[in-house]
């Protein structure tokens, strides 16, 4: 059951109260994000477009508090409200999670503690869990729900307990706990990472109780012209064994306030080849957040000036040929202040994952995008 509105207010006054005698810092933002789509349904002959209409509101309020040096306190609220067709914040939560008449959420995404002590870092509660190198496709961040149309999107937090060790300069392990119902269904996870000749080199061993899934991961980063980076994986799920592997590069162009171009290719072991064999309602839940097997990612970004930047990224699924074109452009208004205005164009053959959905076991044609969003920093 979703805590209430009230019962979340009353949690965020008495946190504050408990903190005053410390200093309080907070920060956060709030952005509007407005969409307007076509609804165009194959399956009926003659039917004309619909103009559909979303909006919603976010206000983050993260708040900062250190009770002494080696302690700190860390909380984030999300504050939304929902119109037209839009009831849940893109690609964050799970179609489950909606409820068609919720028009007002309050979320609590962090609420952790940061403890510091010689030899090592302990973070307790709610919090952001990273793992792996890659931009996008991130086949090691088993914590979080992947969003391809905002890969640096904030990820809700996981409940867990995190330990990190150092050990010397460039050296360090990494152990996470997430409890669930019992020590069986719970999840771990242990990371090892140093550099060698340049280059970051990492090792990770995940476990997830609830899914019976054991990965052992491998990730490499590092720069010889170009920055470059792999992670792969072999997730032994029940009987079952698969690899999921992304390889990529960034490089900026010296040309004017610098061209940046970056590419990720992803091979999904587990993916269909065939893509009348999808089961789209797994990206609903959540389970997973591709279906087939090879895809790519490329993303352009120039700055004209501090204030206007334009960005282009091509989102590919290179098995069924389907695709996501995202022309954007971003204006700071005022410091702190910026506008972005783009659109997401599905495009390729028919049936396709990025293009395509059912209706009634009929497939509609999924239509453009345009958003217009506004983000205040604070």
């Amino acid at each position: 059951m979703r805590p209430s509105p009230t019962l979340l207010f009353l949690f965020l006054s008495l946190a504050i109260a408990a903190v005053l005698p410390a200093e309080v810092e907070i920060a956060g933002y709030f952005e509007n994000r407005f969409f307007l789509t076509t609804a165009e349904d194959m399956a009926e002959e003659g039917s004309g477009d619909e103009v559909n209409l979303g909006d919603y509101n976010r206000l983050r309020l993260k708040l900062l508090a250190s009770p002494s040096d080696r302690v700190n306190v860390n909380l984030a609220f999300d504050f939304y409200t929902f119109h037209g067709f839009i009831s849940s914040p893109l690609g964050t939560y799970a179609q489950e999670d909606a409820v068609e008449a919720e028009t007002v959420r309050i979320d609590l995404d962090r609420a952790y503690v940061d403890l510091y002590f010689k030899r090592f870092d302990l973070t307790i509660g709610k919090q952001r869990i990273a793992l792996g190198v890659s931009y996008l496709w991130a086949p090691l961040d088993i914590f979080n729900r992947i969003n391809i149309l905002e890969p640096k999107e904030e990820k809700p937090g996981a409940n867990a307990a995190k330990v990190y060790v150092p050990l010397g300069a460039s050296s360090s392990l990494l152990g996470v706990f997430s409890p669930e119902d019992d020590l069986d269904t719970s999840r771990y996870a242990l990371r090892a990472k140093t550099q060698a000749a340049g280059v970051d080199l990492a090792f990770t061993f995940i476990r997830s109780g609830s899914t019976d899934t054991t990965v052992l991961g491998l990730d490499l980063r590092g720069e010889n012209l170009i920055g470059w980076w792999i992670e792969a994986a072999r997730f032994d799920i029940a009987d079952n064994r698969v690899a999921k592997v992304v390889a990529g590069f960034d490089y900026t162009f010296p040309l004017g306030n610098g061209l940046y171009w970056l590419n990720e290719f992803f091979h999904d072991g587990s993916g269909e080849q065939d893509k009348h064999r999808y089961d789209r309602d797994l990206l609903l839940s959540g389970e997973r957040f591709t279906l087939g097997r090879t895809y790519l990612f490329s993303m352009l970004r120039y700055g004209f000036s501090q204030l206007l930047t334009l960005g282009f990224s091509y989102i590919g699924n290179l098995g069924d040929g389907s695709y996501i074109l995202n022309p954007s452009v971003q204006y700071e208004l005022r410091q702190n202040v910026t506008l972005s205005v783009g659109v997401y164009v599905p495009l390729g053959e028919t049936g396709g994952e990025f293009n395509t959905t059912f209706v009634d076991d009929e497939a509609v044609r999924v239509s453009p995008i345009f958003f217009l969003w506004l983000k205040i920093n604070f």
